[in-house]
């Protein structure tokens, strides 16, 4: 298996720590940031093959990040799944239009169902 890269970009230090675990297991290559501008850099240098990406980061918005990863000419391509316990319909559509290509609610699944979702998106054709 080709090492897959995830860029997680979550605020919670503690969240970050669970899925890092779990995806290391696994065999992924997992980076993280815990602000949302260092998250676009890391997008853009890393280059991951997926990004999870949560909504409410601290003083910033994980909907303008997604935003700005779905503009910007590196990272467009990237898929992103938002996953998040922000569960507010509106934000959900929102994010589905601007291009993520799931929305998943942190507190209706476990890791390994995380982990499983990634493999999937990864196996559809958003891998290059």
């Amino acid at each position: 298996m080709l090492k897959v890269k995830v860029l997680f970009i979550e605020d919670d230090p503690d969240q970050i720590f669970l899925y890092q675990t779990k995806f290391k297991l696994e065999g992924y290559n997992f980076i993280s940031s815990r602000d949302g501008k260092a998250g676009l850099n890391l997008a853009e240098k890393e280059k991951p093959n997926l990004i999870l990406l949560d909504v409410l980061l601290g003083d910033e918005n994980g909907i303008d990040i997604l935003k700005n990863l779905k503009t910007n000419e590196k990272t467009k391509n990237i898929p992103v799944i938002v996953f998040s316990n922000f569960a507010k319909k509106e934000t959900i559509e929102q994010a589905l239009t601007l291009g993520a290509v799931d929305y998943i609610i942190k507190s209706k699944v476990v890791p390994s169902e995380i982990v499983k979702k990634v493999a999937e998106t990864l196996s559809k054709k958003y891998v290059k």
